[in-house]
């Protein structure tokens, strides 16, 4: 990597590595909980001893009894001890994918300031080069280390044909690795490229004290920058009635999830409430936010549940006589 000296590359590394490892772990317990997608259970009638049979003493038969798994009991240690195991792979196959995945990002090149289309066609493009990278060291890392497993039998080839192999392991590990990385894509670009945002800043939602939303400013809509949820908001400006303020909403086609923009004034009174799946254009008196007055950007979430995300105080729009069309250009 030309462009890398030894310890930025390092740097670089090691924080995609805190980035994309919880990510993975979780994807991976998500994705495989049940012990039988790991592999079969132990057969009860081979696997459990039989129980002493004390009848005629029936405390101390009590007492003997605790010594002894249950059959659902011995089930979750299996299970647990499987995931384990793939756990256990994990982490030096993501450690090996990270520096091709560095070099990989930095001829990806720094986040672009397009939205919509351009940048989606931007990102497809990327993808299969990063699958055509990743996937042959995973294929070629993980049987290696699978033999230096303790319990795994060394004198024996481990290949990645093995039907074992890959439902155990490598195809787990894969369904976790690949969405995590396609996911923290924009946060990994910045971590390479040196684009660290600033830290969260949190306001108090209106009307709602103990909700805390994430506070973004002018410029993050103005100049179209991706919010710390993924989002990209790009927010323009038209003249309008005196007197008065506009509010429109839009949404970019491959946006499917429902949206929504909320104006309070500084009493947390809602002046109105825009959405993309009801009314996406509303108007008010703009001396109701003269003294105050915040807009809350709400979105659909997991389950399609609608939450408030992002909140901007009014008073940074200079709103009088101002149309203000939000539009989502990414979620």
């Amino acid at each position: 990597m030309p462009s890398y000296i030894a310890e930025e590359q390092r740097g670089a590394e090691a924080r995609i590595l805190n980035v994309l490892f919880p990510t993975i772990l979780q994807g991976l317990q998500l994705t495989h909980q049940a012990a039988d997608q790991f592999g079969a259970r132990p057969q009860q009638a081979q696997t459990l001893p039989m129980r002493p049979r004390m009848e005629h003493r029936p405390v101390e038969y009590q007492q003997q009894q605790q010594r002894f798994a249950t059959p659902e009991t011995y089930a979750q240690l299996a299970a647990d001890r499987s995931f384990m195991d793939v756990a256990a792979v994990l982490m030096p196959v993501v450690q090996s994918i990270i520096p091709p995945l560095v070099e990989q990002l930095l001829s990806f090149g720094p986040p672009k300031a397009d939205t919509d289309q351009n940048e989606e066609e931007r990102f497809l493009q990327f993808v299969p080069q990063l699958l055509g990278t990743v996937t042959p060291i995973m294929m070629q890392v993980l049987p290696g280390l699978l033999q230096t497993m303790h319990g795994m039998r060394a004198e024996h080839p481990v290949r990645v044909t093995d039907r074992e192999l890959n439902q155990r392991y490598f195809g787990p590990i894969v369904q976790a690795t690949l969405p995590a990385i396609v996911s923290q894509l924009p946060e990994l670009l910045a971590i390479v490229h040196g684009d660290q945002r600033s830290p969260v800043r949190y306001d108090r939602m209106p009307g709602r004290g103990p909700i805390q939303l994430m506070r973004i400013t002018r410029n993050d809509l103005i100049n179209a920058h991706r919010l710390r949820d993924g989002d990209v908001l790009h927010m323009t400006e038209t003249p309008a009635q005196p007197g008065t303020t506009e509010i429109r909403i839009t949404c970019a086609p491959h946006c499917m999830w429902w949206k929504g923009l909320q104006v309070t004034d500084d009493t947390d009174r809602q002046l109105c409430f825009v959405e993309t799946d009801g009314d996406r254009y509303a108007v008010f008196e703009s001396r109701a936010v003269q003294a105050g007055g915040a807009i809350v950007l709400w979105k659909a979430r997991m389950f399609g549940e609608h939450t408030p995300m992002y909140v901007i105080p009014i008073s940074e729009l200079s709103p009088d006589g101002k149309c203000f069309n939000f539009h989502w250009a990414a979620d």
